[in-house]
């Protein structure tokens, strides 16, 4: 069978659900990518198509993801972003008509049986270039486009005041550049170890260096033989056994965290959860680097994310939804905090530079977000307002 260049399987279908879609332009939501395998060529829109009515969502997905990289990878960034809403149109059609439908047309049928034969080539060839995976998010994304589901997660995550950022950073500061043992935020009664917290971690390589004869654990910046300041590591607690007990911490990894937090704000995040003022939230180290000190309490790399989208920020992914998740939370902080304006955050006297973020994968606009403040007075909880970021 000769097939025209523009003809692919569901065709007919996919214009006539386009012009119910309100596109009129159908022809250049039909683009003519071609997917390389063993010497042939096939359209995306073919092998997409063959494997939906398969029923094969993995490679599906995977179809999907090498055409999004190919579009990435060969095209300026306007009309990348006009091929991806091609994509993202054939992927609702695929969703919400393809898969499950049982009678197919006499043009459909003869591409079907064509590729069929060749699927398991097609599958080889993925698998050899990435891992095919199912994405629990797609179907939401199906239905509420990146852009949005970025926004409203913003926009339902909490910050903490400039004021509250700017006072705990000078905390941390002063307690590295004056070689203090007692960190301010933990200098009470009820706190028997006061030094500067920072997460436990196995795989620490070396950072967090325990010296036994003085029940101390520093933590030394990575490839230096510096030591940079004592610290109480969180979350140690029967697990390094080489810290003394002095220095470790039990609880869920997180419990200073919440100490400092409910004293400076009066929020609870850490007690059962009908005592909770946060459900289905969890507190997100933008940054990561939890076993750092410079980093774990401090308030610019912390945000009370809800728990549906808090997972996106644990993957390192470029071009995915959690990249550009990440990208665009860690502008905003950037913008808020203003990381370029020394007078605000001295970098360097604790020796590091502003967190960077990748600023291609930050989706522009404005923003609503949440911000928590310092508690006043007799209030028992410190204001919640908000604040407009433009990015």
């Amino acid at each position: 069978m000769v097939k025209k260049a523009s003809q692919f399987i569901f065709r007919k279908d996919y214009e006539k659900w386009l012009l119910k879609q309100g596109v009129n332009s159908v022809g250049a939501y039909c683009p003519q990518d071609k997917y390389k395998c063993n010497g042939k060529d096939y359209l995306y829109l073919d092998l997409i198509g063959v494997f939906a009515i398969e029923n094969d969502r993995l490679y599906v997905n995977a179809l999907f993801e090498e055409w999004k990289a190919e579009i990435d990878e060969k095209n300026n960034l306007k009309t990348t972003l006009n091929r991806l809403s091609y994509l993202q149109k054939y992927r609702q059609f695929v969703e919400t008509i393809v898969y499950g439908k049982k009678r197919l047309s006499k043009e459909d049928n003869e591409i079907l049986n064509e590729i069929r034969n060749d699927l398991s080539s097609v599958r080889n060839s993925i698998n050899n270039s990435q891992n095919p995976k199912v994405d629990g998010m797609d179907s939401l994304i199906e239905y509420i486009k990146e852009e949005k589901f970025v926004k409203l997660a913003i926009e339902s995550s909490y910050f903490f005041s400039p004021d509250l950022v700017a006072e705990r950073f000078e905390e941390i500061k002063e307690y590295i550049c004056q070689q203090k043992v007692v960190d301010p935020a933990f200098d009470k009664e009820q706190y028997k170890v006061k030094f500067l917290p920072a997460r436990y971690s196995s795989k620490e390589d070396g950072v967090h260096e325990p010296v036994e004869e003085e029940g101390k654990v520093y933590f030394k910046l990575p490839n230096a033989s510096q030591r940079l300041c004592v610290i109480y590591q969180e979350g140690a607690r029967g697990k390094n056994k080489e810290c003394g007990g002095n220095t470790c911490g039990g609880g869920n990894g997180n419990a200073r965290v919440c100490q400092l937090i409910k004293d400076r704000t009066g929020y609870d995040l850490g007690t059962t959860t009908n005592k909770k003022h946060f459900r289905n939230f969890i507190i997100s180290h933008i940054w990561g680097h939890a076993i750092d000190p410079r980093y774990f309490t401090n308030l610019w790399n912390i945000v009370i994310v809800p728990a549906w989208a808090n997972h996106l920020l644990d993957k390192d992914e470029e071009g995915t939804l959690a990249s550009t998740f990440k990208a665009t939370i860690q502008k905003i902080i950037t913008e808020l905090y203003d990381f370029d304006n020394f007078d605000n955050i001295d970098w360097s006297s604790i020796q590091m530079t502003p967190p960077s973020y990748n600023n291609k994968e930050v989706i522009s606009g404005r923003y609503q977000i949440n911000i928590i403040d310092h508690k006043s007075g007799n209030a028992p909880l410190g204001k919640i307002w908000k604040k407009s970021v433009s990015i």
